[in-house]
């Protein structure tokens, strides 16, 4: 009989958690009897969920806890007066008694053999979220499962309350082996509960989505960049522009285009942009539901956060064959210099410069691969998850 699971999750748009997890579901849906739970039906992944997937929702209580502003606001009245309510009450007070009020009011029918958090909690006073709190309080399952998908010793929501309440899971999965040091290192305590499941991609999907055609006409003649991320401060995006700056004024022809959310720091970078003079070289281009024609047609994918996991943008390059420059966050010597799919640099400004100068001034080690990447380590992986005890 296959084991029965529940798989939760605030909401499904654009971001690297929300296509883990419909990648995981696409991989594990023929094994497992799987329901997906998610705080809010929303988002424009929401027609993506695979068949033969079971999918329940929140109630009128908790559907709040996976809506964004924007939403509550389009919902009337009453879901705009609670999203305000939580959001002054969670910055105030902090997230915890919120988040056990909420789940309280949600009760999941029927056993579960596992339930899983898909989605790490964010710092004490955010009020967006919570799904480790229904896994723990509104479901029953022999066993509570969370996944971490963050340098969780580096993140804003590493506090007594996310700490105390890891304790509270039966077992923890980390996306790297790297991410699980780290987090054991922060969360001592729960060493023997903590397991590493890889992040799963959608290999043949990602290769059809790649053949699309883009508006942006890539240059032949200069090095094209890409990167995938929400412009927000921890991703590095605007300490680029002067490294670029320097580049140019140097000599050195190249493209970078950037897809992602607006994030906090997107005024601050498409001001730096303009000041600079870098518009006809830097180019935003807001958040995109099928970035892979851009992974395909660059030359290479940059990533200059300060801090990171796994991002899913290191096995989306690789699946493509598209180099890949990382700063040296939690899992990047793990997941591309041991991969060999391209170059980690220190991170800092002069580290990103001398490693990006290096690479243009020899641009044959750009070069595209074949990519060998599958998902049989990652599904092994989660199949020990779900059946060690």
């Amino acid at each position: 009989m296959k084991k029965k699971i529940l798989i939760a999750n605030n909401n499904l748009h654009i971001g690297g958690i929300q296509k883990s997890l419909l990648n995981l579901l696409n991989e594990i849906k023929d094994d497992y009897d799987v329901t997906l739970y998610l705080s809010y039906f929303a988002g424009e992944w929401k027609n993506e969920i695979p068949d033969g997937v079971k999918v329940v929702t929140g109630n009128k209580y908790t559907q709040i806890m996976g809506m964004e502003f924007s939403e509550a606001k389009k919902s009337g009245f009453s879901a705009l007066s609670k999203r305000v309510l939580y959001t002054v009450i969670t910055k105030i007070f902090g997230f915890d008694e919120v988040y056990k009020h909420l789940s309280k009011k949600q009760t999941l029918d029927g056993h579960y053999d596992a339930a899983i958090s898909f989605m790490q909690n964010s710092n004490g006073h955010y009020f967006y979220g919570g799904i480790n709190y229904i896994v723990l309080g509104s479901v029953n399952a022999s066993e509570k499962i969370t996944f971490v998908h963050c340098d969780f010793e580096n993140y804003d929501g590493n506090n007594e309350i996310n700490r105390e309440q890891y304790k509270q899971f039966d077992k923890i999965a980390c996306v790297s082996d790297s991410t699980a040091k780290k987090f054991i290192h922060a969360v001592p305590d729960v060493e023997n509960k903590v397991y590493t499941v890889y992040n799963c991609y959608n290999v043949e999907e990602i290769k059809e989505l790649a053949k699309e055609e883009i508006s942006e006409k890539f240059e032949k003649d200069l090095i094209n960049i890409f990167s995938a991320a929400r412009i927000s401060p921890e991703k590095g995006i605007s300490r680029m522009i002067p490294i670029l700056k320097k580049l140019r004024d140097e000599g050195f022809r190249f493209a970078w285009y950037v897809a992602g959310k607006n994030g906090a720091d997107y005024e601050k970078t498409k001001t730096l942009i303009k000041e600079n003079g870098m518009e006809d070289c830097v180019f935003l281009l807001g958040s995109k539901k099928n970035p892979y024609p851009y992974f395909k047609e660059a030359d290479l994918v940059l990533v200059p956060s300060y801090n990171e996991a796994a991002p899913m943008v290191f096995g989306e390059a690789e699946i493509l064959g598209t180099k890949v420059l990382s700063t040296d966050t939690t899992s990047a010597k793990e997941l591309v210099e041991d991969r060999n799919i391209g170059f980690v640099c220190e991170n800092t400004e002069k580290g990103i410069y001398e490693k990006l100068k290096f690479l243009l001034e020899n641009k044959e080690l750009l070069a595209h691969y074949e990519s060998k990447l599958d998902n049989n380590k990652a599904k092994e992986q989660f199949r020990a998850l779900i059946y060690e005890k």
